[in-house]
């Protein structure tokens, strides 16, 4: 049990800026989209991986934690590369077709998939307490989504984020496993360089259409979220992980409120009670402690 003190302040401050950051990030992605027409998921991916590795090199080079040569040795390291960039494709591809705050809170149901692939992969047990939440989780998912396909049928964009939450929860998954042997530095590393190069094919063609100030707009947001990743990081070492989980949680709020002000996103009623339910128990999902059998 972590004791209250000083670190506890620093812990919550990181974890705001790192939901800051993130706020930040995703609505700059779904400002630029509505800018220029010809930015996409694979450029924001690419851009992201890019900036990822800047700053990853410049800060755990040299005997401070990186260990580059894991990245294509270790096959987890790789597999957590390549499923970490295919779920920030279809994160980024949600936000540009479904809107900021949409997209983020069906990516943010990740932890209840990730309670059902820990307790099949991991053997993690799944209790009553925990199990009856994510009932709760998927049935809130029902009603968000129900609203909307009363009228125009469920959007394959919804089906898609639902993927990627699918797919982040793998990856926090493998990420458990890795800190076994990974360094954090070598671990998100490993998103960065596989993001970039699994985004190369599909990035590329449009890029010489792309204008310089939008590149470099894309660029800031990558370092953006990556400085929100490394705070995240940074925070866990003083926060249990139901403090920092319930500040995570501010996240699509603070995305719902961008996106209403900056681009007129509008939920229903039915819509906000029922993501209302799925963030409630997802936040109750984290909340509850991980039993190994």
């Amino acid at each position: 049990m972590m004791a209250a003190g000083k670190n506890d302040g620093t812990g919550i401050v990181q974890m705001l800026a790192s939901v800051v950051l993130f706020t930040v990030n995703t609505l700059m992605v779904r400002w630029l989209a509505l800018q220029f027409s010809g930015v996409d998921g694979w450029q924001v991916t690419f851009f992201r991986g890019i900036a990822g590795i800047i700053l990853v090199w410049l800060l755990f080079t040299r005997g401070r934690g990186l260990q580059a040569k894991h990245l294509v040795s270790r096959p987890l390291v790789m597999a957590r590369g390549l499923l970490g960039a295919l779920g920030i494709y279809l994160y980024y591809l949600t936000i540009i077709h479904l809107g900021a705050g949409r997209a983020v809170i069906l990516n943010l149901t990740y932890p209840i998939f990730a309670s059902i692939i820990a307790a099949v992969f991991l053997k993690e047990s799944l209790s009553k307490r925990k199990l009856g939440w994510i009932v709760a989780g998927f049935f809130g998912l029902v009603i968000f989504l129900g609203d909307q396909s009363l009228a125009n049928g469920v959007s394959k964009y919804d089906l898609l984020a639902l993927l990627g939450a699918v797919i982040a929860a793998s990856v926090v998954v493998l990420i458990r496993k890795l800190h076994d042997s990974e360094h954090t530095s070598t671990i998100y590393a490993s998103q960065c360089v596989y993001g970039a190069i699994l985004a190369i094919p599909f990035a590329s063609p449009k890029l010489p259409e792309l204008p310089v100030e939008i590149g470099a707009w894309l660029l800031l947001a990558g370092g953006i979220v990556t400085f929100g990743q490394l705070f995240m990081t940074f925070a866990y070492r003083h926060l249990e992980v139901s403090t920092g989980a319930s500040i995570q949680m501010l996240l699509p709020i603070f995305t719902a409120l961008g996106g209403y002000f900056l681009f007129q996103e509008k939920f229903t009623l039915i819509e906000l009670l029922g993501a209302t339910l799925t963030l409630l128990a997802t936040y109750q999902v984290m909340r509850v402690k991980r039993k190994t059998i």
